[in-house]
């Protein structure tokens, strides 16, 4: 049928086949509208997130930081909501499943000055050590506190040589 004709008939509303492409005609128009409603909106909620950094201006760049710092602070409760509030007992609870950390010791002179202080109390000798006079004497489960080179220093009874 000729274009013509057709628009004739289409006028007046004999042709029944043209029911049909109207029909398609109506439902591709409604699918285009939703399809450009749905990227307007995607337009507004990225901004000018869509268009290149280099085409915006400073005022454009400012704008859009502030406005996805804003729409990431409404997604969001404020961190002071968030954050755990604890009680004095709940503090206090905290704290005894918590490790104790010695206190720094001092140097307080050298292992023979130890020995004569702590007497026979060997574990006590260990806790006052710096940390380079435990790396340099070894202490025996038999109560012998050794060099490094395996001479005795400390034997039990008291003192039995000079470390160097």
């Amino acid at each position: 049928m000729k274009s013509a004709t057709r628009t004739v008939l289409r006028k007046l509303g004999t042709d029944l086949s043209l029911d049909g492409e109207r029909e398609a005609r109506l439902a591709r128009d409604v699918e285009e509208a939703q399809e450009r409603q749905q990227t307007d909106e995607s337009r507004e909620e990225t901004g000018l997130s869509g268009v290149p950094e280099e085409m915006l201006t400073e005022s454009e760049k400012r704008h859009e930081t502030y406005r996805r710092r804003q729409a990431m602070g409404g997604r969001f409760t404020p961190a002071a909501e968030r954050l755990p509030i604890m009680t004095s007992q709940e503090r206090e609870e905290r704290d005894k499943s918590r490790p104790k950390w010695r206190v720094a010791t001092s140097f307080e002179g050298r292992i023979e000055k130890l020995l004569e202080k702590y007497g026979p109390d060997l574990d006590e000798v260990q806790r006052h050590l710096t940390l380079g006079q435990s790396m340099k004497y070894e202490f025996t489960d038999e109560g012998k506190v050794l060099d490094r080179e395996g001479n005795i220093l400390y034997e039990s009874g008291g003192l039995t040589g000079s470390s160097s």
